[in-house]
């Protein structure tokens, strides 16, 4: 009992465990953090529960750079920054220790996307508003050189007594792994140097079981991103080396229907001489079908397998994915000694002391990968639908076929302007604008698609079934389009011409899931719609203007709404035609425009009189000089003019992508 509540206590168990009390003679302090300046530290704090951490700012009382105080706003602000940085927003971000030893990091300023956590040299961006929950110890990148280092400030326990834990998550766990029926616990029976590779760890000295799970503690205490570590399994295998008196731990993993043998994760008594020894396959394979703890010698084996010769006892544990719905095998716990070993059988409490590292390593494992999957899907998805998917469970994201809208948004003259751009400020001026853009997205729970070299594709319908998809496609074109302005301020002077776009509209059914790999996460569409979408997009430079749409997107928005029926086309590589129209901004709509463009249409498409079609966009070009679409349908009714068709067709058909 007391093996159990010590490594439980220091799983730091919610839902599994529950009222978990423990006397300790020292504790965590504090949340410690330092804060660095290009390398050079200049200041700590010591965080008890959350701080505001940002710029002074002339509203600010004078203070001494680094201060901390509790600002007008109420809560306590700790300034790092003086007037002379700007770039360092006066909300740059806040802390907050939520217990487990974890901390929430937030992006509280509304645009500033210049905030990264760095976890093990790894970065990762923190959009505004976003806020990501972490393990210490990580660092808080913060612009103009600063750096947050975070990490606990404690002292290790000098003794443990009076554990008391509630078991009803983890002991279900290792019954499971034991095989024990629903009126059996492991609870009721009596409760009482490692080489790897070419590093060596101790000798044959004996180890008290309190010394063990000591070790054991530490190890289970590191962050969570280092669960699947070397020295995460280092410190497992020691202890059941030590205490079990094992020649040999190992953690064969089970993927892609296949054992795998991984040397990093073999673990040897030190002289023990066994590098080359195999784990017995019949006993994995065992342990995998019924996914319960197996033994070596078993009365079921009558004849030892070629790899259990050799072997005076073997241990496999099944490491479960207790995450998903059917728990699924991760790996297995293995270990062995060999024929002629002073220690001939295994007792119960080997057997727990076994099936809690294993239902421990579980929980560590699930966790890393659920904390993996929430950090992927931050990049892709809304807050909103992060939480939908957190509530719903992977089969969220199932595949299906569903109405969707797709949004196509090209970055205009980005190949020029990296002519006479280095490289370096080029790709700052890229993922700028797409962060920009991908923030919009985000901001109108879209999806995240994919980036195409300087193409963003975004999605609204799935995986969350929303009824105006159409509009909410639409009305973040026309936010994108409003972005033109910002950017082309904040880069005046960096950039001879003016930024502009291209998106393509498209709404229409497909079939969405992980479009993606193994190797990387890809939720989106595919079929027909994205195709004629990905199109519509690229015949925005034909036409001369900065948003087009299909029919099916059109006749979804409201009628209010700027837009302008174009013509009828055919695309290159699809079947079938369609309704191209104009998404307007409110500078671009013109009743009087949008009227007389539908009269010369009309005109255009009934085939009668061309000469008065020339004449009816001819004065739309003399009025509105700059109207792409004007031009082109005034050039198509005078090449009908000069040059008849034998069998006249309406529709216009595009020559390339």
């Amino acid at each position: 009992m007391l093996v159990y509540g010590m490594i439980t206590r220091a799983l730091g168990c919610r839902g599994q465990a529950s009222d978990v009390g423990l006397n300790r003679s020292k504790r965590i302090v504090s949340l410690k953090v330092t804060l660095c300046k290009e390398g050079k530290q200049i200041g700590e704090l010591d965080v008890l529960s959350a701080v505001e951490i940002g710029r002074r700012d002339k509203t600010d009382r004078t203070v001494t750079i680094p201060s901390k105080y509790v600002s007008s706003e109420g809560g306590d602000r700790w300034v790092i920054a003086d007037l002379d940085s700007p770039r360092v927003p006066r909300k740059a971000c806040s802390i907050e220790v939520v217990g487990d030893q974890r901390v929430r990091v937030s992006n509280i300023h509304a645009s500033n996307r210049d905030l990264w956590i760095e976890d093990d040299g790894q970065r990762l961006q923190i959009m505004p508003g976003i806020t990501l929950e972490e393990s210490l110890p990580i660092a808080v990148i913060l612009p103009e050189g600063f750096r947050l280092d975070l990490h606990w400030e404690h002292a290790l326990d000098s003794e443990l007594m009076d554990v008391e834990v509630g078991v009803s998550g983890l002991e279900e766990r290792v019954n499971s792994l034991l095989g024990y029926s629903s009126g059996m616990s492991f609870l009721s029976g009596d409760p009482t140097g490692i080489s790897s590779g070419m590093t060596m760890f101790g000798g044959e000295q004996e180890a008290s079981l309190l010394s063990v799970i000591t070790g054991v503690i530490s190890a289970l205490q590191e962050p969570i991103e280092l669960a699947h570590s070397r020295k995460y399994f280092m410190e497992i295998a020691r202890g059941i080396i030590r205490q079990l008196k094992m020649d040999r731990v190992e953690i064969v993993f089970w993927r892609d229907e296949e054992w795998v043998f991984d040397k990093d994760y073999r673990f040897l008594r030190k002289g023990s001489g066994r590098e080359h020894a195999i784990p017995s396959r019949h006993l994995l394979d065992r342990v995998r079908a019924s996914k319960q703890m197996g033994i070596h010698p078993d009365e079921a084996d009558e004849v030892p397998s070629e790899s259990q010769l050799g072997v005076q006892l073997a241990i496999a544990s099944p490491i479960l994915d207790f995450s998903s719905p059917d728990s699924p095998l991760i790996g297995v716990l293995y270990a062995d000694r060999p024929s002629g070993s002073i220690n001939d059988s295994i007792g119960k409490d080997e057997l727990h002391f076994i099936a809690l590292l294993t239902a421990a390593t579980a929980m560590r494992l699930g966790g890393l990968k659920k904390q993996r999957e929430l950090t992927t899907y931050q990049q892709f998805f809304s807050p909103k639908v992060v939480e939908s998917l957190v509530d719903r469970g992977e089969e969220f994201l199932d595949g299906r076929d569903t109405e969707v809208s797709v949004l196509f948004c090209d970055l205009r003259g980005f190949s020029k302007a990296t002519d006479t751009m280095e490289a370096k400020e080029a790709m700052r001026w890229l993922s700028d604008t797409l962060s920009e853009l991908s923030q919009t997205v985000l901001e109108a729970d879209g999806v995240l698609v994919d980036y195409v070299g300087d193409e963003l594709f975004a999605m609204w319908g799935a995986p969350e079934t929303t009824p105006s998809h159409a509009f909410s496609a639409a009305t973040t074109a026309l936010t994108m389009l409003g972005l033109r302005k910002v950017l082309n301020e904040r880069y005046s002077g960096k950039i001879k011409f003016g930024i502009d776009f291209g998106i393509g509209l498209c709404t229409g059914m497909a079939r969405v899931g992980n479009t993606g790999s193994k190797q990387k996460f890809k939720y989106g569409p595919m079929g027909r719609t994205v195709n004629l979408g990905s199109r519509i997009q690229g015949l925005t430079k034909q036409w001369k203007v900065s948003a087009l749409m299909s029919r099916s997107t059109a006749e979804c928005l409201p009628h209010d709404m700027p837009k302008r029926r174009l013509c009828t086309a055919q695309v290159v590589g699809l079947e079938g035609t369609v309704d191209l129209y104009q998404l307007m901004t409110e500078d671009e709509a013109d009743e009087d425009l949008v009227r007389r463009y539908e009269e010369g249409l009309q005109l255009f498409e009934r085939g009668k009189d061309f000469r008065e079609t020339a004449r009816v966009f001819g004065e739309l070009v003399q009025k509105y000089p700059l109207d792409g679409p004007s031009l082109n349908m005034l050039v198509r009714a005078v090449n009908e003019l000069v040059h008849p068709s034998e069998v006249f067709n309406p529709v216009w058909k595009a020559t390339t992508k």
